[in-house]
């Protein structure tokens, strides 16, 4: 079993390394070992984030060769010859980490993103109908007249209305984020269901579903007011790392975020935290065609943590089973069901 000398990244690395997760007693080891600190969960996600990265890097010569040491590194058998191997294996990891970690943050080693789905003729001066649409496992990234960059979440529309003095955007569905160019005459607005979030030069999400509002702000300062149809609340200023959260017709709360985790998908990326495998599955689902069913509720109500990539199902499912009792079968060509490997 990994023994207590090891540092949480240093046994990441070696149970990144096995391939026997899914088997017992190595399933029930490893659970165990999630279960006994939020550092050792932490330091599993990462080096999971890290290692996807590895698999995504092919075209990458230098990235790749990291990539065969690390592997080449993994230990085998619970030995002691396995020791020298696995201080291998997590300096391989650190060295990856170290060299990995700011890319993953910030995109650096992000696939190229698709290009902007447009209606056919936007019309980005009068408010109308929406003016850029993603459907299902879309993600678009908008460059605005005044220089404002929008990522627009898969299934997502937005309506541009920029006029003299004024820039206004209406999010008409799903989340978008907006790094604004800051222009104190023109306040940038983001008008969503029954608020407006303002801002001058800011990094913020929006993001809409049935009947709710939630807002996190990355940088700057914004403001969230009641919007000229709405309902009359309370104006509300954000600061950097805070969230806002509303249903319909409610003043709403502001509350601390976790800003990496919340803009995690516009780096391609989800995490989730001790979540039921249901609602994982679920936000997988937005990011592609193919479609991930749980028919067992014992298998839905199972609870997962860890950062993915979006838009590879059957990766998500390989990842998945290699920590829960489970394994993904392909129904169709556009289906694949998580079943319960337990009899």
């Amino acid at each position: 079993m990994i023994r207590d000398a090891l540092t949480p990244a240093q046994a990441a690395a070696r149970w990144l390394a096995r391939d026997d997760l899914d088997q017992s007693p190595q399933r029930e080891r490893f659970a165990a070992w999630l279960d006994e600190s939020q550092d050792n969960r932490d330091a599993w996600a990462l080096a999971h984030r890290m290692w996807n990265v590895l698999d995504d890097a092919d075209d990458s010569d230098l990235i790749a060769a990291m990539a065969r040491a690390a592997r080449q590194a993994g230990p085998g058998a619970f030995a002691r010859p396995i020791w020298p191997r696995l201080i291998a294996a997590s300096i391989a990891l650190a060295v990856v980490s170290a060299a990995l970690l700011t890319g993953v943050r910030y995109g650096v080693f992000e696939p190229s993103k698709p290009a902007q789905v447009a209606l056919a003729k936007p019309s980005l001066t009068a408010v109308g109908a929406a003016d850029y649409v993603t459907g299902a496992g879309q993600k678009s990234v908008i460059d605005l007249p005044d220089g404002t960059r929008v990522t627009l979440d898969a299934d997502s529309a937005v309506d541009v209305a920029f006029a003299e003095g004024r820039r206004d955007v209406r999010l008409l569905s799903g989340r978008a984020f907006f790094d604004v160019t800051h222009d104190r005459a023109r306040p940038f607005a983001v008008q969503a269901a029954e608020r407006v979030v303002t801002a001058l030069g800011t990094r913020f999400e929006v993001r809409l579903t049935p009947g709710a509002l939630r807002v996190v702000l990355a940088e700057g300062s914004v403001s969230v007011s009641s919007a000229p149809n709405g309902a009359a609340t309370p104006t509300v200023r954000l600061a950097p790392g805070q969230a806002f959260f509303a249903q319909a017709g409610v003043a709403g709360e502001v509350s601390r975020a976790d800003v990496d985790e919340a803009l995690a998908w516009t780096r391609g990326v989800v995490e989730f935290r001790d979540q039921p495998l249901s609602e994982a599955a679920g936000l997988m689902n937005r990011y592609t065609r193919a479609q991930i069913v749980i028919k067992d509720p014992k298998v839905a109500a199972l609870r997962i943590t860890g950062v993915f990539k979006t838009g590879d199902i059957r990766r998500f499912g390989r990842s998945v089973s290699e920590v829960l009792p489970v394994r993904m079968i392909a129904r169709d060509a556009d289906t694949y069901e998580l079943v319960s490997t337990q009899r």
